[in-house]
């Protein structure tokens, strides 16, 4: 990991106590407890009014997976089991085992062993606020029915206020039984799936499954922006709302990172899990967070 030092002075340290540490999806995920973590904050401060030329923006964190990576100072593995119909009727054990880095990237692999299915998921030890954050990363390349994939970032109050009050932003959503496509979403309390009032996205993207791409936002105080692969590209922008306050705008605060594959699930296809498919990869080659000076 790597810290850009002009931003070093800025960044505050905080101790939350956690009873809940858990990635929020299309419905709340909620799961077991975790550790006491300190979670290190990077801010930037909000632009203004003013254009923001994201392309001269500077990176002030990144982490490329490479041979120095210490995944354990990065990442909390989550280790619980959440075959649990409560739980969008997932399948999966998650397992530190199934994360893994080589060749640059970190992987992580859902796989089915007897009658059980594993894969992971990664929350971060890192929460930002505002800025551009970009993740490259290349989705499993069996297009058949099983894998939930997300790039996540969720609410660093979560364990405060809980879910969606959170808030969540979805940069990147991946079902393997619908190929060529992924989904972007923001749910908050006053739009979230579970009333059925989802802020959401769907994306074209017919090499999704066989080249890495870049999945990123553009966030301030006042908007969301969606992109792939160029700042420029912008595929979906989510405004902050005239009237904002915790219901329908908590993007004003910290959010952390979480990486996760699920196996199974409601959302999944109605025709269950192809076994055939295991082990599926999703691959992460970097993830770079980027402030405006």
């Amino acid at each position: 990991m790597k810290m850009n030092k002009f931003y070093f002075n800025r960044i505050l340290v905080v101790t939350l106590i956690t009873l809940f540490l858990t990635g929020c999806s299309s419905t709340d995920d909620s799961t077991d407890s975790e550790p006491v973590l300190e979670r290190t904050k990077i801010t930037m401060e909000p632009p203004g009014n003013g254009d923001v030329d994201w392309n001269n923006a500077t990176m002030v964190w990144n982490e490329e997976f490479n041979e120095t990576t210490v995944l354990d100072d990065i990442w909390v593995f989550e280790s619980k089991n959440t075959t649990n119909p409560d739980i969008a009727d997932q399948l999966q054990v998650y397992r530190k085992e199934n994360v893994s880095l080589s060749g640059g990237t970190l992987k992580i692999t859902a796989k089915k062993k007897a009658a059980v299915y594993t894969s992971a998921r990664i929350n971060s030890k890192y929460a930002f606020e505002y800025g551009r954050i970009e993740i490259s990363a290349k989705l499993p390349e069996q297009e058949k029915n099983g894998i939930w994939a997300k790039l996540v970032l969720i609410g660093d109050n979560e364990a405060t206020v809980g879910w969606p009050q959170c808030g969540e932003i979805d940069i990147m959503e991946y079902f393997s039984h619908k190929p060529n496509e992924f989904n972007i979403n923001v749910h908050s309390a006053a739009n979230n799936a579970l009333n059925g009032s989802l802020i959401s996205a769907n994306h074209n993207l017919e090499t999704v499954e066989e080249e890495f791409h870049a999945y990123g936002i553009l966030w301030t105080d006042r908007y969301i922006k969606f992109y792939i692969d160029d700042p420029d590209n912008i595929i979906y922008t989510f405004n902050r709302p005239s009237s904002p306050n915790d219901d329908n705008w908590p993007f004003d605060k910290p959010f952390y990172l979480l990486a996760d594959m699920v196996v199974g699930g409601k959302y999944i296809g109605d025709n269950g899990v192809d076994d055939t498919l295991f082990p599926a990869v999703m691959e992460i080659d970097y993830i770079r967070v980027y402030h405006i000076q």
